[in-house]
């Protein structure tokens, strides 16, 4: 980091990256929830309402879960370094707009196709299996959105659609079920979390595509 005027700490661009890439792969590194949880658990000890040996049990576990979950998805690392840190002629040119910042987003052809926002390091990676088009000027209809949309075109003969990269990534619950998920497995305590990385590792991997296609051919 950098200490600027106004006693304000600048992140670099390195501390960016790895501030996206934990909070991709496992948020709760970045966000203060299990620090915070461990203090109260600490408070207990001192009140004499927990027990130390369980508590430090409980946060060993904790950690190693969370560390061998991030050896096992460390590869999206990869996407956003990779996207960061690539030389000018790598990236491209400017693709579309993002909604958030309305500065442009550079499209990366891949593997694995994706728009990369250098202003915020943040990666939106695309369907694969297609051919990734712009669609200059049409913005995204859904409230908050504002993103400019793409064409997304794929089969033979091709069928296009239009693709938000920001709903794409982002899915609402309001768009209905996401591939994948059309069974309700029996809810279980703290599977919400688990859940939540399985639906984001489907998008990553490129199988959350653009839903059902309305033609009765069942054309892809």
């Amino acid at each position: 980091v950098e200490l600027i005027s106004g006693r304000k700490l600048k992140p670099s661009r390195l501390g960016l990256v790895l501030a996206q890439g934990y909070h991709l792969i496992d948020k709760t590194l970045v966000l203060p929830q299990v620090r915070s949880d461990i203090e109260g658990q600490c408070n207990k000890i001192a009140k004499g309402l927990a027990k130390k040996d369980d508590v430090v049990k409980k946060a060993i576990e904790l950690f190693s879960a969370k560390f061998n979950y991030f050896v096992e998805n460390v590869n999206k690392m990869d996407v956003l370094f990779g996207s960061s840190f690539a030389q000018l002629q790598d990236v491209g040119k400017p693709f579309t707009r993002c909604g958030l910042t309305r500065r442009y987003l550079q499209f990366i052809t891949g593997p694995p196709p994706r728009l990369y926002n250098k202003t915020t390091e943040i990666v939106y990676p695309l369907p694969i299996g297609g051919e990734i088009k712009q669609w200059t000027g049409r913005h995204c209809p859904v409230q908050g959105c504002n993103f400019e949309l793409l064409l997304y075109s794929v089969g033979a003969p091709p069928r296009t659609f239009p693709l938000c990269p920001n709903c794409y990534n982002n899915p609402r619950p309001e768009f209905g079920p996401q591939p994948g998920e059309d069974k309700e497995p029996v809810a279980k305590p703290g599977d919400e979390e688990d859940e939540a990385k399985e639906r984001s590792i489907r998008r990553m991997a490129g199988k959350n595509m653009v839903r059902e296609c309305p033609h009765p051919d069942k054309h892809p």
